[in-house]
């Protein structure tokens, strides 16, 4: 074993060794002119302009997207339900069924609904008319055998009713107050 000193020595050299190769592998780094500085300066300032014009861009390529889609006139608006109102309700309403059937109802200044444009259970169109106390008066639709007008009375029950028969030719029945079958005339000549 060398003595102490030497030891010291030799640990000494062995570390300056080292340092000595890995500065000799460092790149030496010549410092820049004012002139190549400005230059580099320049080309970073013109890039970044660039990309603040291009965002400026689409920022106001979206900014007039979404204000033509919230401001601008649809085409076509699709809902299964639309309500009109007004200060005190529903004014006129629009809505769909589960079966695709449409309903147009109107309402009067008591948000009762008056007049209901739509599509009877058997697939015919039809217009009814209600009273104030949401009685149908009339019903103007469709029957298996052409059009159909039914006048119902206060209690709800159909008191006349003209519509084509079964043998393409005209009908009307009257009925009395309970909606029994009292008189009719029928329009068949065979």
């Amino acid at each position: 074993m060398p003595p102490a000193g030497e030891r010291g020595a030799e640990g000494a050299s062995g570390k300056r060794g080292a340092a000595a190769a890995n500065e000799s592998e460092i790149p030496v780094v010549e410092p820049l002119t004012v002139e190549q500085r400005v230059e580099r300066l320049e080309k970073v300032l013109r890039r970044a302009r660039w990309l603040n014009v291009g965002l400026l861009v689409a920022v106001l390529g979206l900014a007039g997207g979404l204000a033509y889609d919230f401001l601008g006139v649809r085409g076509t608006v699709r809902a299964r339900r639309c309500i009109v109102v007004n200060e005190r309700g529903a004014a006129v309403e629009i809505e769909s069924n589960a079966e695709g059937d449409g309903i147009v109802s109107l309402h009067d200044a008591n948000n009762v609904p008056r007049v209901l444009i739509g599509n009877s259970r058997k697939g015919f169109g039809t217009v009814e008319l209600y009273s104030g106390s949401e009685q149908k008066l009339v019903s103007i639709g469709g029957s298996g055998s052409g059009g159909q007008i039914a006048v119902y009375n206060n209690s709800g029950r159909k008191v006349i009713d003209a519509q084509a028969s079964k043998t393409n030719s005209g009908a009307i029945a009257v009925h009395d107050f309970d909606g029994n079958y009292a008189h009719g005339l029928f329009g068949d000549r065979r």
